[in-house]
């Protein structure tokens, strides 16, 4: 495989054999690495900020019902309370 330059264009060379244009740009390319690493962790954290979330709302949802037990029991014994 043989690249000639393209005029006016560093980024880029032709593949001699097939006519295939192919960026022999590194600096991109190992941004493009970098972005999509940094992508992958927010990723990450946004998984793990989900399952945490839905931890807590199951964990909200437990409280009210017991609270919601606590109050009935609560009005029950006022209720005995009373009727003695």
């Amino acid at each position: 495989m043989q690249l000639q330059k393209i005029k006016d264009e560093d980024s880029f060379k032709k593949d001699d054999t097939n006519g295939a244009v192919i960026s022999v740009d590194n600096r991109s390319l190992k941004a493009y690495k970098e972005k999509r690493k940094q992508n992958l962790v927010m990723k990450n954290e946004i998984n793990n900020i989900k399952k945490h979330h839905t931890q807590i709302s199951y964990d909200i949802i437990n409280i009210k019902q017991e609270l919601t037990e606590v109050k009935e029991l609560l009005t029950d014994f006022l209720s005995l309370q009373k009727g003695r």
